[in-house]
């Protein structure tokens, strides 16, 4: 009696297997075709490139300081003139070391007040069509491989549209996305 019991639940336990749904998607291509994220996208960019602007100007001006020393200074120049120009270029280097520093703070700090919301927002919904669709696992593909995860397709769901949908993103937002996305690696 109890070898039949232990051979019936050695049948049936490969069996449950079976009935675990399995489901993945692609964070990237929900993440491109949501239109808050590309707008935050391009906020952020914006911002980049004024604090890029920023850091070239004082660049620029700390080069142009630098050869009108080498130009300007000499063995005939008084000792205090020298050590004059040579602070004013020290202090010029620790400001423009500084402003790329706060540059960098700022920008990572907008950065996570834009795209938090929007992080969490693909989450929860993620979490519902998991919890609706009953699947015990739900996996971004490329996470999945980066980790050295490799997903078996021909037996898991791709729920990539179901997100999508769930999220209100049309074939127009789906077209953007992939033409910001194509845009985005041209300019890299």
């Amino acid at each position: 009696m109890t070898k039949k019991i232990l051979m019936l639940v050695l049948l049936l336990a490969p069996m449950s297997l079976f009935a675990q749904k399995f489901a993945h998607f692609s964070y990237a291509d929900v993440m491109q075709s949501l239109p808050d994220y590309r707008k935050a996208n391009e906020e952020l960019q914006t911002i980049y490139k004024q604090y890029e602007k920023d850091l070239t100007d004082m660049q620029n001006e700390l080069k142009t300081k630098y050869e009108k020393y080498q130009k300007e200074v000499n063995e005939s120049t008084p000792p205090q003139v020298v050590e004059r120009k040579q602070q004013e270029i020290n202090d010029l280097q620790q400001r423009l070391q500084q402003a790329d520093e706060a540059n960098t703070k700022a920008f990572q700090e907008e950065q996570q007040k834009k795209m938090q919301p929007i992080i969490q927002r693909i989450i929860n919904t993620v979490k519902e069509v998991a919890k609706e669709g009953g699947y015990v696992y739900l996996l971004d593909v490329a996470s999945s491989q980066n980790a050295g995860v490799f997903i078996n397709e021909s037996i898991s769901e791709d729920v990539t549209k179901k997100i999508m949908n769930k999220l209100g993103i049309t074939e127009a937002d789906i077209a953007a996305g992939k033409a910001a996305a194509a845009a985005a690696q041209g300019n890299q």
